[in-house]
This record gives structure tokens, C-alpha cells and sequence, in this order.
């Protein structure tokens, strides 16, 4: 026997639950919610660092709409989102409504398209550090911790320098040699694996402040890295890379690295400052950076780099987050999604209040004179829609509830239901449920040996410890593993049913509507 496997059954129940519910709501939706011609859709690809932001804003979004939304954004590089959002070998056609990328389109691919007769715009939203991050045991960040300068970075990453207590580290970290684990603990560099801003940043960085150990030719999306580094994809491989190997330095934007627990190297900046980019957020050094951009959104932004800008508290490697817009919206075929995107954009990545929120993740929202380039570069859009969409704020009587309006005042019960999750589950009673849910376990059990035929052979009785024998009871029978899988398999069994009924039910409304 075993003791009982509650937290198997709590997930399946929730599951079972979680069908049921959804059932519910397949069954009592409206006919206009599975319309499809009623849907508008806006989609795009790009950047990973502030992907957490763009889909909090989009489910924002949906939520506050009346009619249905559908917003979707793949994070999968910078790199990935200029060659969608350019559509070189789409016939100069974009895969999606919008790209994203913490590096403005080059030069040479600006004037490309202004050569086709392509107009564009840079929409600047957020600031975000790249920073460096280490995993040497018994290394703390902050001022007690790694301190290095571009230099030290830069024969680190091209593998002169290979143990952290190389006489060049310590000469400005005395004190490391007596916290490493062991001497000549081996460094191990992890770097991205596919074309990333992240390394385009880094690479720069590393270039302009050291010029004579990184190259220009080292500077770029992909490099030609020394082959004995780690390759990790995406700010989640990134995090794993460093996480998972002890002695690891490696690359990522400021705030995944602190919200992962990653422990971070204090650079040198401009004026001769070691910093941390935690505390050049808390002193504005991330803002500070963030001078010096052109003053219309439709301008070549290629040269913009934010690497070593001067100030007490600046970051030396800050990357501006863009999103990029064609000019001409034709290539989107409803002018309602058209009309769609710009309030997108307008109301939550440019919104003076709107974009705060995402500070939680690291980011800090573009200084006010480069929101408004942002915001002069929307209304160059070509939007050619009869369709405006608008915002309610303050309450507008009969007004906010206007199909084409985004309510602050309306949320649906799926968003309230996420606010209010965590609470919930704080507040409730484990042992309390664990107790009566087990009884019921235990209930049913007897029920069923109750029900047993009478000639099924017996098992031997119990043997008290004085020698008597005793029957046992139903409700001293032991919950065994054996059991506890049946009964999961037939909740799960039960949870795929309720889903197959939520596909039925779906299949039916929308062969009605669609005739």
C-alpha cells in the first residue's frame, strides 16, 4: 500500500472541470461569436525579449473589445520578423500585419524597399538592457560580485581568456580567487544560435568598446563564433545554457535574465562607472541612452545603436524595441483589420499609461519625445477604412458599447477569472479538501467490496498484535497505487470525453452558421 496520490487526482479533476466548464460555454455562447466572417485578426512576428509584453497587451485587448478578436504574435527573433515583415521572397509581400525587432531595419534593406516603392515606419515602444550574466558558484552580483569591461568580454567570448581566475579577471576582482570553487575554473561561453538582436547589441558593444580585440567583421546578428562555445536558441535556451553549467557567461535582455534568477556581471560604462542594470534602471541610465534618433518614423534608422552612451548611471548595451509598419496597408485585405492594427498599436504599445505595465518585465517605455515620433509615424499609415476604432476611458453612456469601441470598462470573466486565480488558491484549505476528497476515495471503495459476489475467495484476516483475528473495515483499506492509476485513468478518461463533446458541439454550431 501507498499513501494517497492527491495531487494525481487534484490535476485530473481540474481538468475534468476545466471540459465541463468549456462545455458549458460551447453549448450557451451566442450564434455571433461563431461567426467567422465576424472575427478581425491581427498578426505578428519578431523580437522574444519583449514578446511577454506584446501578448499581455494583445489578451488585454481582446478582452476589452465587444466584438471577437483574434491577436496573435510568434516570438522568433529579431531576425526572423525583419525577413517576414519584408517579404523578400513573398513578392515583397509581408507574412504578417506587423514585425518586431530590438534592431531598426539596416540601411541597405531601407533603401532596398524605398528603391521598390515600399514606404515604412520605425515605431519605438520600449528600452530594454542587454546585460551579461554569469553562473560561478559562490559569486554574487551586485558590487561584491563580477566586475568586467568590454575588453576582458571581448577575449572571454573569443576563448584567449578560459578560467575565471585568469590573472586579468582578477586584477580588477581581487577578491574572486577566494570565492571561486576551485583555480583555473573553467569558463564556458554560451551564446545565441540563430540571428539575434541580442547579439547584434552584444557584438556592437563589444566592437565599439574594445575595437582592438572584437573586430568589425565580428559584428552582426550571426558571427562566426570560436567553436568551442555553447549554442542556445532563444532567450529560453539562453537561460538554460547559463543555468545549467556552472562557470557559463552568457547574453540576454536584462529582465528575462533577473526575472529567471540569472546572477549578473557589473560592466563599465561610459564614464568609468562599474554598474549593474539594475541599478542604472533605478537611476535612469536605461532612458538616458536613448538619444540621438531620427525625428520621423519613416526615416532610415540603420545607424541608431544605444552602446555606450555617456552618463553617471547610463547602461553601456540598451536596445530600442521597434515595431515595424508598412505605410501601405493594401497588403491587408479588410479594412477593418487595417483600422484594427492602428488602434493596436496606438492604444497600448504607444499609450503613455498603457506601455508602464510593461516595466514588470524589465522594460522601460521610450522617452516622450521619441513616443511622439512613434505616434506621428502612425498617422502616415494608409489605412483606407470607413471603420475607426476607439477607446472608452471615462464611462460614455450608450456610446462605449459601440461595436468598434476597447472598453477599460468591460473585462471578461476569463481575464477576471486570471486576476483573481492566484488569490483564490491561496486562500484555500489543502488539507480541507485533501480530507474530504479522500473520504469520498474510500466511500467508493467500500461501495464496491459491498457489491462483490459472496463467493469471491477471501484474503486473510488481519492478525491483531495479541494474537486475535479481526475483520477489516472498508474504510481501513488501504489506497494503493494500483488504485490510484485506475482512477485517474478513468477521470482523464472522462475529460477527454467532455472534450470531444466541446468538439461535436462546436462542429454542429459552425456547420449551421456557415450552412
Amino acid at each position: 500500500p501507498s499513501s494517497f496520490p492527491l495531487h494525481h487526482i487534484n490535476i485530473t479533476m481540474k481538468l475534468v472541470s476545466f471540459a465541463a466548464a468549456a462545455l458549458f460555454a460551447a453549448a450557451s455562447a451566442p450564434s455571433s461569436v461563431w461567426s467567422l466572417d465576424q472575427v478581425y485578426s491581427v498578426h505578428g512576428s519578431g523580437t522574444t525579449n519583449p514578446s511577454k509584453c506584446i501578448w499581455m497587451h494583445m489578451q488585454n485587448f481582446m478582452d476589452r473589445a465587444k466584438k471577437p478578436l483574434h491577436l496573435t504574435y510568434r516570438a522568433v527573433g529579431s531576425s526572423t520578423g525583419q525577413k517576414e515583415f519584408i517579404g523578400a521572397d513573398n513578392n515583397d509581400v509581408p507574412f504578417n500585419y506587423f514585425g518586431s525587432g530590438d534592431i531598426p531595419i539596416s540601411t541597405d534593406n531601407y533603401n532596398a524597399l524605398e528603391g521598390k516603392g515600399i514606404g515604412i515606419v520605425h515605431l519605438p515602444f520600449v528600452l530594454g538592457a542587454i546585460s551579461l550574466f554569469h553562473n560561478v558558484p559562490g559569486v554574487p552580483d551586485g558590487a561584491a560580485g563580477l566586475n568586467l569591461t568590454s575588453c576582458l568580454l571581448s577575449k572571454i567570448f573569443k576563448r584567449e581568456i578560459t578560467i575565471w581566475d585568469d590573472a586579468e579577471i582578477l586584477a580588477i576582482n581581487p577578491n574572486l580567487s577566494d570565492m571561486l570553487p576551485s583555480t583555473n575554473f573553467p569558463i564556458k561561453v554560451a551564446r545565441r544560435v540563430h540571428g539575434s538582436s541580442s547579439t547584434a547589441s552584444v557584438t556592437e558593444y563589444l566592437n565599439t568598446g574594445c575595437s582592438e580585440e572584437w573586430p568589425t567583421e565580428m559584428v552582426g546578428k550571426t558571427v562566426d563564433w570560436h567553436p568551442d562555445t555553447m549554442e542556445c536558441e532563444g532567450s529560453g535556451g539562453m537561460t538554460a545554457c547559463i543555468r545549467d553549467n556552472e562557470g557559463a557567461i552568457g547574453y540576454i535582455d536584462a529582465g528575462h535574465g533577473h526575472e529567471e534568477g540569472l546572477t549578473e556581471i557589473e560592466l563599465l560604462n561610459a564614464d568609468g562607472n562599474y554598474i549593474s542594470s539594475k541599478r542604472a534602471a533605478e537611476n535612469g541610465g536605461i532612458g538616458d541612452a536613448a538619444g540621438g534618433t531620427p525625428g520621423s518614423a519613416d526615416a532610415d534608422f540603420g545607424e541608431v545603436k544605444l552602446l555606450n552612451r555617456p552618463g553617471t548611471y547610463t547602461w553601456p548595451i540598451v536596445a530600442m524595441s521597434y515595431i515595424y509598419v508598412r505605410k501601405d496597408l493594401s497588403f491587408i485585405e479588410d479594412p477593418v483589420e487595417r483600422a484594427l492594427l492602428k488602434a493596436f498599436l496606438k492604444y497600448t504599445l504607444l499609450d503613455e499609461e498603457e506601455i508602464k505595465s510593461c516595466s514588470k518585465f524589465g522594460f522601460t517605455p521610450v522617452p516622450d519625445g521619441v513616443r511622439q515620433v512613434a505616434l506621428n509615424g502612425l498617422e502616415m499609415l494608409e489605412v483606407n477604412s470607413t471603420v475607426e476604432w476607439t477607446v472608452e476611458i471615462d464611462t460614455i453612456p450608450g456610446g462605449g458599447q459601440g461595436d468598434y469601441v476597447i472598453s477599460k470598462k468591460r473585462r471578461t470573466y476569463a481575464e477576471y477569472d486570471r486576476s483573481t486565480l492566484a488569490a483564490g488558491e491561496a486562500e484555500l484549505d489543502e488539507d480541507m479538501v485533501s480530507t474530504k476528497v479522500e473520504g469520498m476515495v474510500k466511500d467508493y471503495l467500500a461501495a464496491q467490496e459491498t457489491d462483490a459476489p459472496a463467493d469471491d475467495p477471501k484474503e486473510e484476516e488481519p492478525t491483531s498484535p495479541s494474537g486475535n483475528t479481526r475483520a477489516q473495515s472498508s474504510s481501513d483499506r488501504a489506497f494503493t497505487d494500483d488504485d490510484a492509476q485506475k482512477l485517474q485513468a478513468a477521470l482523464v478518461l472522462s475529460a477527454i470525453s467532455f472534450s470531444l463533446w466541446i468538439l461535436a458541439i462546436i462542429g454542429v454550431i459552425a456547420k449551421k452558421m456557415c450552412g
